[in-house]
């Protein structure tokens, strides 16, 4: 059975707060993180309204223990986060060929085309990310005792929407993203809010959040940088060794819908590594995220109002050489007889598309071992671009 435990990060300034339902920031409880065998059982939460020093350390041990990690006392309103929450329900409850309209694309002479690319709306099992991962053999994992119950339904059980790099101020002009990633990822797809007046102030909050996640991004990112000095042969490393090559970043904005299951098989969101650098996501009140252990037990990452659940990424784990963890992850779709209906909002964050992407701490070798994260093998080359990195696993 999963674990659904909560615990602050190894400070004395850092408390958890749990309550039956939500997790909120005015219950305290403190739990220990770590079962007898060693291995994880609770996900750590993070305070950033401590000094970066204390946070960046707390941060670095995070990634190397359990690669998953929560954040709170941010700096991002919580209005903006419900803004964004909102705004996702209100373009699910469209009717279905609205939505599968949003699916199409616009060429460079602005006439309609067939969707390309990975930009806005999938429809339920359009993607499959069961057994999908970069670092390990998945599939031979799950025949070795955790292999689930086929599913009567191919892909996961869920819905989305795909925003790309857009700037607020470019709400009336172009999208600011180079050429190479557009020809890959596709240009944004937006809702008509004249004719659908719901979704009135769709765009602009996507936006404005997004904005917000950059500023974000660039301060978890010099936390990263600063965790890594403490590792032998990082020697000196940059603070703005990431930051520097995330100027124009090939991120990606996902609003997710999970309806309730009728079939206790079908999964919302099967196992897998994110692709990419790392993962900011908003999760609303019902659960259902999982994180694999080292023992293979699946621990609830339970929500906890105004955080954001961090996670390391494939690719921020071959950068560092593997000492960062990608770690396996699931969602499991509310039961039928809940009748809730679970919501999230993840932000992939990924490098310029020209970034250069190689381990970067040497062992006792001199050269830099490639990453095994969660105790798995890594088929990814040692010297890689990072467009090319994620045009191999869409």
């Amino acid at each position: 059975a999963a674990t659904d435990n909560l615990v602050p990060a190894p400070s004395n300034q850092v408390q958890n707060r749990v309550s039956v339902e939500t997790t909120t920031a005015d219950e305290t409880t403190e739990e220990e993180d770590k079962n007898n065998d060693g291995d994880f059982s609770s996900i750590p939460v993070i305070n950033l309204e401590q000094p970066l020093e204390t946070y960046a350390k707390q941060i670095g041990d995070a990634c190397r223990n359990i690669g998953f990690f929560y954040i709170i006392n941010h700096g991002i309103d919580e209005r903006i986060m419900e803004d964004v929450m909102d705004a996702s329900k209100r373009l699910f409850d469209l009717d279905l060929e609205s939505k599968i309209a949003l699916t199409g694309g616009r060429n460079d002479n602005g006439r309609e085309e067939t969707k390309k690319g990975y930009r806005g709306y999938f429809g339920i099992g359009a993607e499959d990310l069961d057994n999908k991962d970069g670092t390990r053999d998945l599939e031979s994992e799950e025949r070795h005792g955790l292999k689930k119950k086929m599913s009567k339904m191919k892909g996961d059980f869920k819905e989305g929407f795909d925003v790309g790099l857009e700037r607020q101020d470019d709400l009336q002009g172009g999208e600011n993203v180079d050429s190479a990633c557009h020809s890959f990822f596709g240009r944004n797809v937006w809702p008509d809010e004249n004719k659908h007046g719901s979704v009135i102030g769709f765009r602009q909050s996507l936006l404005r959040y997004q904005d917000e996640l950059l500023k974000l991004s660039d301060k978890l990112m010099v936390a990263f940088a600063m965790s890594l000095n403490s590792d032998n042969g990082a020697g000196s490393f940059p603070v703005d060794y990431f930051v520097s090559r995330t100027r124009h970043p090939m991120s990606t904005l996902r609003l997710l819908h999970y309806p309730p299951s009728l079939d206790v098989s079908n999964s919302g969101c099967g196992a897998h590594t994110d692709y990419g650098l790392f993962t900011i996501l908003q999760q609303d009140g019902i659960g259902g995220l999982q994180v694999r252990n080292h023992s293979k037990k699946w621990i609830n990452a339970k929500p906890l109002r105004g955080s954001f659940v961090i996670n390391v990424g494939d690719m921020l784990s071959h950068w560092t050489s593997g000492v960062y963890a990608s770690t396996v992850h699931r969602v499991v779709s509310p039961s039928s007889s809940s009748g809730y209906h679970r919501y999230s909002v993840p932000y992939f964050f990924n490098p310029d598309h020209d970034a250069v992407v190689e381990p970067i701490i040497l062992n006792d070798n001199g050269s830099g071992d490639d990453c095994d994260g969660d105790g798995g093998r890594c088929s990814s080359k040692r010297r890689s671009i990072a467009l090319e990195i994620l045009q191999a696993r869409y």
